[in-house]
């Protein structure tokens, strides 16, 4: 009786000693997160999580969901989109938590999982987060705005926060195509410079982006050897005004196949950046609105989070 007490003991100090927060976006993608929900629970359950869960019903959620119930977690687990990543990162940073994170994706072009090269099924996700073990990652800072992966903007910067949810959910990733197209026909370069590494690249720019990911707005990828999410740098990519059509042509064929054309495309590592224009731009937060700009200083947070994967 004696064994078998103690081990009722140990089970109960291991239930109890592991707990996990779940934030939920029951909106994201094509409303998967909703049956993904209940996948997460059962998967944690069984290897002894004390669960609770959290659903938004609104922007910002995920920051406050962390903030107010994140301090005692071991494990906090998002499902949703790149939008509702970065609030719970956020919430993490923001509140000085230590938790490791994992992320189950559920959005309609997840830029970071592709990145993380995570699973599309919650099943084999949460195989992949119980059994993985925690990496580091650089978060960055933009105005000491934190963003998670990627500060972006001219064309295909609205892409994402501008498609209507009701077509994301319809069609997916395919409304991100269809809005990326629209976007081509409307192209207006700014004017603009960026400081990094002691070099000024100034001129005419139809796109500019700071990044920590392969994927960029899930229409074009970078070359997963040009891209180390933990060593303390970001990759600036800047495509200048093209002279004709033609060039516009070569150089999105070439961004799609990893080339970049010298003439047009700057690439390169840096840990701090400085932006500057004449006329305010709007800019794009990990494909949220990051607000109108003539100056903007951005850094790498230097093994801001663990994630588990």
């Amino acid at each position: 009786m004696y064994n078998n007490i103690m081990k009722s003991i140990k089970k109960e100090v291991l239930f109890l000693a592991k707990r996990a927060l779940v934030i939920v976006n029951p909106r994201a993608g094509m409303k998967k997160s909703k049956k993904d929900l209940f996948e997460i629970i059962d998967r944690l359950s069984q290897k002894g999580f004390s669960v609770s869960a959290q659903t938004t019903t609104q922007s910002g959620d995920g920051t406050l969901f962390v903030k107010k119930y994140g301090a005692e977690q071991d494990l906090i687990v998002c499902c949703g989109g790149d939008g509702t990543l970065n609030e719970v990162i956020n919430g993490i940073l923001e509140s000085g938590i230590r938790a490791d994170l994992g992320y189950v994706p559920a959005g309609t072009t997840n830029d970071f999982a592709r990145t993380l090269q995570l699973p599309t099924k919650a099943e084999k996700c949460m195989d992949m987060i119980l059994s993985g073990f925690p990496h580091h990652y650089d978060m960055g800072s933009f105005n000491g705005r934190n963003f998670s992966y990627i500060a972006s903007l001219g064309v295909f910067t609205k892409v994402s926060y501008s498609t209507p949810q009701k077509i994301k959910n319809a069609l997916g990733h395919t409304a991100y195509l269809l809005e990326g197209a629209k976007e081509i026909g409307h192209i207006t370069p700014f004017e603009a410079s960026f400081t990094a590494n002691g070099e000024t690249y100034e001129g005419e720019f139809l796109f500019g982006s700071v990044s920590n990911s392969t994927s960029i707005a899930g229409l074009f990828k970078l070359n997963g050897l040009d891209v180390r999410l933990d060593d303390g740098e970001f990759e600036l990519m800047l495509i200048r005004n093209p002279k004709n059509v033609t060039d516009l042509g070569g150089i999105l064929q070439g961004l799609v196949r990893g080339r970049y054309d010298p003439r047009y495309v700057v690439f390169t590592h840096a840990a701090e950046i400085d932006f500057k224009s004449e006329k305010p731009l709007a800019w794009t937060l990990d494909g949220e609105p990051g607000g109108e700009q003539t100056e903007a200083h951005i850094s790498v947070l230097s093994h801001a989070i663990n994630i588990i994967f």
